[in-house]
């Protein structure tokens, strides 16, 4: 298994699919998260406006997360934290769960966050997903904020946690290295 940062060739197309798959047992639920749906292009949209990581397993992607920067004119309040990282688009393979996939996608999102600085963590996720909501609080984050997303149904919850590894400014791609260019644009299949 290979964790490592989104490639020029990778094919978005499959990441869209897998991230499907990840989230299709919420779909079944009713939760309509964005990667429920989302196309190919909102795929790309979503994971060049951050720093993407990847699971890869024999040349297929099997897990995702991308961290995101803060956001001084993000609805949510603790997105715009000058301190705060904040990660999402973050899905494992059904196939692939329970092999500590997630936990080391999310530690490498940790460790790229704590060297650019920040000193927080955030996520959101649908509040009725409780079985995910448990997960991150294992994980260390604490609930503080709610909020209702045009793009959703659900209310979510906002978790935050400290980083414990804080490394100041690193020489690590920059969020803007990943954005599509040209000729080099991830393929959409």
């Amino acid at each position: 298994m290979l964790i490592r940062s989104l490639r020029i060739d990778d094919d978005l197309g499959d990441i869209t699919e897998m991230l499907h798959r990840a989230y299709a047992a919420l779909g079944a639920r009713g939760l309509r998260y964005n990667a429920t749906h989302q196309s190919p292009e909102v795929t790309a949209r979503r994971l060049v406006r951050g720093y993407p990581i990847l699971a890869e397993n024999d040349g297929r992607i099997v897990g995702t997360l991308t961290v995101y920067r803060p956001d001084p004119n993000h609805t949510a309040m603790v997105y715009r934290d000058a301190e705060t990282y904040h990660f999402g688009q973050f899905g494992v393979d059904p196939e692939f769960r329970g092999r500590g996939l997630g936990r080391a996608l999310h530690s490498k999102a940790i460790d790229y966050a704590g060297g650019q600085g920040a000193r927080f963590m955030a996520l959101d996720t649908a509040a009725p997903a409780t079985e995910l909501i448990a997960l991150y609080e294992r994980w260390g984050y604490r609930i503080c904020e709610r909020i209702s997303w045009d793009s959703t149904n659900y209310e979510s919850v906002l978790m935050r946690r400290k980083i414990d590894n804080v490394r100041g400014r690193s020489s690590s791609p920059t969020l803007a290295s990943f954005a599509p260019r040209s000729a080099q644009e991830p393929r959409l299949s």
